[in-house]
């Protein structure tokens, strides 16, 4: 069995298949919230990362979306405002959370409505080239979880 199953990594590799997902991330309570019509979706989770070094999020993409962005929110000036990034860095044995009133994710330019009850696939990227593939719930408004 184990010249086969050696045989079957050396066939996935050549064949070009993604890097193993995982590599230390994990991710918990992802969901997206029900966004008004004819406007983009915000999308929420948490990135763990259980290896010692850190990772970048680079990117995010979902059929359900033209594209899918990383935005911040920061105080500045009395104000909250909100820029897209083009990374997010998961420090070493640790984690982020991305929440409402937070760094969350856009879904911008929907290709349909999202409505509670669906599901949306979502990919994560990361810069050391794994991904993590997530099946996110629409939920109604609201921040509970």
């Amino acid at each position: 069995m184990g010249v086969a199953y050696a045989l079957l990594c050396v066939a996935l590799i050549a064949c070009g298949e993604d890097r193993p997902e995982g590599s230390g991330i994990a991710v918990r309570d992802a969901w997206i919230r029900e966004p008004p019509p004819r406007s983009p979706a915000a999308g929420y989770l948490t990135i763990e990362n259980r290896s010692d070094q850190s990772v970048e999020l680079v990117g995010a993409e979902t059929a359900a979306a033209k594209r899918t962005e990383i935005h911040l929110m920061e105080h500045k000036d009395g104000r909250m405002t909100m820029r897209k990034t083009e990374s997010l860095t998961i420090p070493a044995e640790g984690n982020v959370e991305l929440k409402s009133g937070g760094t969350h994710l856009m879904l911008m330019d929907l290709r349909q409505p999202l409505k509670a009850g669906a599901e949306v696939e979502l990919v994560l990227r990361f810069g050391d080239g794994t991904q993590k593939r997530l099946a996110m719930p629409v939920r109604k408004g609201g921040y509970e979880r």
